[in-house]
């Protein structure tokens, strides 16, 4: 009886633990981040573009679209690795038809995000991601060295993002800082992309501004000479039906 007793206390702590594990563990994906970048074939995002395009000599020029991108394919690529190809289209507005752009490849491993665009391969996002991470993203191309820093910039971008879905979603958005320059009287360089667990890119913003300097009477005062800001925001998402 006494024997059986034991059996039981042993069996019991055994079930605990391994319910335990269980529970705490996440799946591999999880814990290294890798569904801050999902890829699979048919899924669809649609973001909103906004370019302003300055000059000293004219009005500003704003643009405004819509980008659809579709992971539309995969086919094996070197290495093991499953390559992605993503199809982007844009349109003016929702009453027009979707125009092919350009088509960009992807691919993901358990260490990186690699994309091509426009034939250039970046390193996007390494993982496991950490916070403060460094990394060259250009390390698979010609260009020279660019690092990027993963930054957790939530809190500061609620305000900005303007997108109809839900803002419960950037609560634990990620950004990955791509440029960044102390802002100084005559110029101005920020470039970021923002990512949300499970649905990717969210929101990327580019911003270069050169402020006139040429003349004495006009440095400090902010008057734009030259440059443009990018927005690109998530506003739908979803999988396209075989």
């Amino acid at each position: 009886m006494r024997e059986l007793s034991i059996i039981a206390i042993f069996v019991t702590a055994f079930l605990c633990l391994w319910s335990c594990e269980s529970e705490t563990i996440p799946p591999e994906s999880s814990r290294l981040g890798l569904d801050y970048f999902p890829l699979q074939v048919g899924r669809y995002a649609i973001y909103q573009v906004e370019n302003v395009e300055y000059s000293l000599v004219a009005e500003p020029d704003t643009q405004r679209y819509q980008l659809r991108e579709v992971v539309a394919d995969s086919f094996p690529g070197q290495g093991g690795e499953v390559v992605y190809r993503l199809e982007r289209f844009s349109r003016t507005n929702e009453a027009e038809t979707w125009n092919l752009d350009s088509v960009w490849t992807a691919r993901k491993s358990n260490q990186r995000v690699v994309v091509v665009e426009n034939n250039i391969p970046l390193i996007k996002i390494v993982f496991p991601l950490e916070l403060g991470l460094h990394w060259d993203a250009n390390a698979l191309n010609s260009r020279e060295e660019t690092q990027y820093e993963l930054r957790n910039t939530s809190q500061t971008l609620l305000d900005e993002i303007d997108s109809p879905l839900d803002s419960t979603l950037l609560q634990d958005m990620l950004t990955v800082i791509q440029a960044e320059s102390q802002d100084t009287i005559i110029s101005r360089v920020q470039a970021s992309e923002s990512y949300v667990e499970n649905l990717g890119l969210f929101y990327k913003k580019s911003l270069r501004l050169q402020y006139c300097a040429s003349d004495p009477e006009c440095v400090g005062l902010g008057i734009l000479e030259s440059g443009h800001i990018y927005r690109q925001t998530l506003i739908a998402y979803g999988h396209e039906n075989n």
